[in-house]
């Protein structure tokens, strides 16, 4: 397939390295000359300076055999002009960033496929894991029968130091499946004879039944969160605001910036606005930070973030969450004092993978834990997997089947798991095997 990314900042940058790395064809329109300088020197990709929105430079970019047009740029016009503009030049499909409620609200006329809105994702995704102290990433697939979730290993798992084949048959009346693991910066995907150790970050599959063993299974110890600190003043921050307090949970945002600050509590008479450097120990302990109180740091500054977390874990608080705006700080970082991360490059990608994968694929998720994607796909007959068990597939490295949906009932995988028509398969996939997951399991 051949992809049109109008806007080569960090989410349109992280987006075109993830469809390269899993081999589609990929264009990037950057208006920045020296923006598009540096992506011609990390993306294996056609770069073209110029206006998004601007025909001759959609035409250099591919058009004329483009099948899909990301818009992604951080200007909503921009991206709903560059739309129109790709849908003129005949590109068939277009999914485009916005993130001004009032401009949503107008285009449902304009003929584009999908809106994504990166910084709201994140604030939906941060009022679950609020609700999930411990957990680095979670999703549901198969109409919610199945849960990922992702955490830290704690040094009380019962995983620790024995093989995974070993804890599986030892268990009764559930199961589940670690896809992968990510440790000393390097992801790894699973086998029967994997060994655990502590503070690896894995992802676990399991029926939804059986989340909360799957939590006590990596050492997972919850606490109810009662009050939550945001640290920051930008969308992502105030919008993740307004969530956790309509979830019922006290909020306070806090914000060095004092014109800022003083904007936000105007515009907010649910929750406190407090103008403080959430750096300095003396502004969270001014708040008695403890238990019960989650700390969620979402400014554009990685540094701050995870200080402002650490500052707050050791202040005794029950949960922390920092937002990562460089990717690779987060499987590079491992520390308790950061219980968990969101990432608006992840959040896009989320966002706009389902719409990239078509045809049999329900859902496609990229999780913070690791360089992995799952992907949801019905099998319909044909399918080269439909009749053969897990055990006879022609599996390529970095592939795990996570588990499977068969008459709205969650099934955790073996080897002699047989598929067939109709089953709806999470798998998990590095990039460089996403094409034989494709083969393996639709037509």
């Amino acid at each position: 397939m051949h992809v049109i990314i109008v806007g080569g900042g960090a989410d349109g940058a992280f987006l075109a390295s993830r469809l390269i790395s899993e081999g589609e064809n990929v264009s990037v329109i950057e208006s920045d000359p020296a923006r598009a300088a540096v992506l011609r020197g990390r993306l294996d990709a056609l770069i073209v300076t110029g206006n998004g929105a601007n025909p001759s430079v959609q035409r250099r970019a591919g058009a004329s055999k483009a099948e899909l047009l990301l818009a992604m740029s951080d200007n909503d016009g921009v991206n709903v002009l560059a739309s129109e503009t790709a849908r003129s030049l005949g590109v068939p499909r277009t999914v485009v960033r916005l993130e001004n409620p009032e401009v949503r609200s107008v285009i449902s006329s304009m003929g584009i496929e999908a809106v994504v809105d990166p910084r709201e994702v994140v604030a939906r995704q941060l009022v679950r894991l609020v609700d999930r102290p411990g957990l680095s990433d979670w999703f549901q697939f198969g109409d919610g029968a199945i849960t990922v979730i992702g955490g830290l290993v704690g040094p009380d798992s019962p995983l620790i130091g024995k093989r995974l084949a070993d804890v599986r048959s030892s268990l009764v009346g559930w199961d589940f499946v670690i896809s992968t693991i990510v440790r000393d910066d390097r992801t790894l995907v699973s086998t029967g004879d994997t060994v655990v150790e502590v503070f690896d970050k894995v992802l676990v599959a399991v029926p939804t039944r059986d989340e909360s063993r799957a939590g006590e299974l990596i050492g997972l110890r919850t606490e109810k969160i009662d009050r939550v600190i945001v640290v920051g003043g930008g969308r992502a921050a105030e919008v993740t605001a307004n969530l956790i307090r309509d979830d019922g949970k006290q909020v306070i945002l806090m914000h060095s910036d004092a014109e800022r600050a003083r904007e936000i509590a105007e515009r907010n008479a649910r929750f406190e606005v407090v103008i403080a450097d959430a750096t300095d120990p003396a502004s969270l302990s001014s708040l008695a930070v403890g238990k019960g109180d989650a700390v969620v740091a979402l400014t554009r500054d990685d540094a701050i973030n995870i200080l402002s977390c650490l500052i707050g874990k050791a202040l005794g608080a029950s949960m922390t969450v920092a937002r990562y705006n460089r990717l690779d700080l987060f499987d590079l970082i491992t520390t308790p004092g950061v219980d968990a991360g969101v990432s608006s490059e992840v959040a896009a990608a989320n966002e706009v993978l389902r719409f990239v994968r078509r045809g049999s694929y329900v859902s496609a998720v990229s999780f913070m834990t690791g360089d992995v994607e799952a992907v949801e796909i019905e099998l319909e007959a044909g399918v080269p997997a439909v009749g053969k068990t897990i055990g006879e597939l022609d599996r390529p490295d970095g592939m795990v089947v996570g588990g499977l949906l068969r008459a709205g009932e969650p099934i955790v995988p073996r080897g002699a798991t047989r598929f067939a028509e109709g089953d709806r398969v999470v798998v998990f996939a590095m990039p460089q095997a996403t094409a034989a997951v494709e083969k393996l399991f639709t037509v």
